[in-house]
């Protein structure tokens, strides 16, 4: 295991990000700073960075070397964006930063940001035919995401900062102002040929811009997650946002929650070039992706050093039992009962293979939450997989997994329905049921830890569900563990619950 930071210079503030790495290539966040510092302000009244922020500068990177250094970073990455690269006293700036504290900048490219950023997406994100979009300070960056592959990727001059000041979209606006910026991005945008040509499927977002979007939509809608990374909207709710916060000014932006205030003078110039994209585009879905370029470093060095991530949401699953040591073969072999029974008894819960992903992240995970403590630990399981680094579930597979996951025990356990209703609904609180009830069983079958259960057979009967347990030695104990479960199936699925074992 070793840990490294990656510290980001970018055109509104600096960030740092310490991960640790674990030696099957898992890595997670254990620490995030981030410091605003406004270098493109100073760019739209000159054309170098000020002393006063060159000093902000270091003293922030002097801190930020000193948290990864004494939080046992063994490789720190520096990387600045487009503002020290277009500035005038950039290459200055790096060599004195470089001097005085021992750290050597790499400047990126538009090029090298768009791949970083890609990264991200291609390893915590299923993509079919997306509109990367990441709106910067100066610059707005996109790609072409079609089947894991970048297709194509450009950059316009726009950013949030530089159009927001422009054309005076900082504060109050008038109309001659706006109408003026929604020109100016309308003809930027008609400018790039190949987004004429492809119908997107959605526009997946990065940065902080559609990260508050997020956060402004979550709250209005007073949603029950505070999750950022897969989270979605449609184009309706982004012109809502956008009209609310232009006929506010800064001071009223400021009181508009999910805002905060590095972001309130800025907000405006961002979210219009986003809805004259989904506009021009006839694109309806959005979805952020709550990773980026920091993330999009880490996921290279892995690449580098450890091996590629063949699926996602695998990698998120076993990095998640190796970190909190869960007993990876009972919870393979758990899950290996689950799928089978899942699978054969698909003439009765009418589930399709679009619920792979929650049988499998629920069964697996399933005794996560003995991490924390084992009484009540399916309590602990459905808290640890909802607020878990992962990636490749959309917000309802993630919930219907952890709400899965914590029905695996012998108890009363009540789904809190009311509480998620705006992302569930009661087919869904059935779904769950109808797979938790399977895993209830399964992890029945291998109480004892032996792995005994060899295969499983489902016969479905007019008035009665037999399983035949295939094992080389008896399974008395994991039979009567099972059958503990029979009057809840029998609620569930409206059949008597009978289980034989052949051993063989």
């Amino acid at each position: 295991m070793k840990r490294i930071g990656v510290i980001d210079i970018g055109s509104n503030s600096v960030r740092v990000m310490l991960a640790e790495i674990e030696d099957s290539g898992y890595f997670r966040i254990i620490d995030e700073l981030k410091e605003p510092v406004r270098i493109s302000q100073d760019l739209l009244e000159a054309d170098e960075i000020s002393e006063d922020t060159f000093n902000i500068i270091l003293s922030t990177l002097r801190s930020f070397k000193s948290l990864c250094t004494g939080s046992g970073a063994s490789k720190i990455f520096t990387v600045a964006t487009d503002a020290l690269r277009t500035c005038k006293n950039g290459k200055s700036i790096i060599t004195k930063i470089s001097e005085m504290l021992d750290i050597n900048i790499e400047i990126l490219s538009n090029e090298d940001e768009i791949y970083y950023n890609y990264l991200s997406v291609k390893n915590t994100t299923y993509t079919e035919n997306s509109l990367l979009v990441e709106v910067s300070g100066v610059n707005t960056y996109f790609a072409w995401i079609k089947g894991g592959n970048m297709i194509k990727s450009t950059t316009i001059p726009l950013g949030s900062l530089n159009l927001s000041y422009n054309f005076n979209l900082n504060d109050r606006i008038i109309h001659e102002d706006y109408e003026n910026a929604l020109e100016e991005v309308t003809n930027t945008l008609s400018s790039i040929e190949w987004l004429k040509t492809e119908n997107f499927d959605n526009i997946i977002g990065i940065g902080t811009a559609f990260r508050t979007l997020g956060k402004i939509d979550q709250r209005r809608k007073r949603y029950p997650l505070f999750l950022t990374h897969n989270y979605t909207f449609n184009d309706f709710d982004l012109s809502e946002i956008h009209n609310g916060l232009k006929s506010k000014d800064f001071k009223q932006r400021l009181r508009v929650e999910g805002i905060s205030p590095d972001v309130g003078d800025i907000i405006v110039g961002a979210t219009l070039i986003i809805k004259v994209l989904c506009k021009n585009l006839n694109i309806t879905d959005l979805e952020i992706c709550g990773r980026g370029i920091r993330e999009g470093i880490i996921f290279d060095y892995i690449t580098r050093n450890y091996a590629p991530i063949d699926d996602i949401l695998d990698y998120s699953i076993q990095g998640i039992m190796e970190t909190l040591h869960v007993n990876i073969e009972h919870a393979k072999h758990v899950y290996d009962i689950t799928k089978r029974l899942f699978e054969q008894m698909e003439p009765l819960h009418h589930l399709n293979s679009s619920y792979n992903k929650i049988v499998k992240t629920a069964s697996l995970l399933h005794d996560c939450g003995i991490s924390i403590k084992y009484y009540n630990h399916h309590k602990h399981s459905f808290y640890v997989i909802l607020n878990s680094y992962m990636n490749g579930l959309t917000h309802k597979e993630l919930l219907m997994s952890a709400l899965t996951a914590a029905y695996h025990r012998n108890n009363s356990y009540t789904i809190p329905l009311p509480q998620f209703c705006s992302i569930l609904n009661k087919l869904d609180a059935t779904s769950v049921e109808k797979i938790g009830i399977l895993l209830r069983i399964a992890e029945g079958l291998d109480r004892s830890l032996e792995g005994a259960v060899k295969d499983v057979n489902v016969d479905i009967a007019n008035k009665e569900i037999k399983l035949t347990v295939f094992s080389s030695i008896p399974l008395e104990l994991e039979i009567r563990q099972a059958l503990r479960s029979k009057d809840k199936f029998y609620e569930i699925y409206h059949k008597t619950l009978t289980i034989e074992n052949i051993i063989k």
